[in-house]
């Protein structure tokens, strides 16, 4: 049997934190214009905005993750799976990586059960995002 081959990641910043996704998911990274706020939306979900026929959530990863975000974002990376698509918060993109290290749930419940990790790529220690799961988790939460 042969071993899976090493497959490369998006890796990018949102807040003080690195995240990655895998490259197949990643559609793009846009420039975001000004979103339109969803009343109610938790603080996470910093608004929409139409891209290409389609309206997009935005989601800033650090607020979601408990931490403080960078301020107004500019950039975000979308994210397509069979389930649906976003645009996740990125302060900065430091392109593809295959990643190394531990691919292990960070946690049982909540939006750790869709991050592995620690892994590593060269520009440090990443949580791995679980698009799908991640999705499922949002449209659930």
């Amino acid at each position: 049997m042969v071993a899976d081959a090493p497959r490369g990641h998006l890796v990018f910043s949102s807040g003080n934190s690195l995240y990655a996704v895998p490259s197949e998911t990643a559609a793009e990274v846009v420039n975001l214009p000004a979103l339109t706020k969803v009343p109610g939306s938790p603080v996470h979900l910093l608004g929409v905005f139409a891209h290409r026929g389609e309206v997009l959530p935005v989601i800033d990863l650090a607020k979601l993750m408990g931490g403080q975000s960078d301020g107004a974002p500019k950039r975000a990376v979308l994210v397509r799976v069979a389930k649906g698509v976003m645009a996740l918060t990125a302060s900065r993109v430091n392109g593809v990586a295959v990643l190394t290290g531990s691919f292990d749930r960070l946690g049982e419940t909540g939006v750790q059960a869709h991050l592995r990790g620690p892994a590593k790529a060269p520009a440090g220690s990443v949580s791995v995002i679980d698009p799908e799961g991640l999705i499922d988790f949002l449209s659930h939460g």
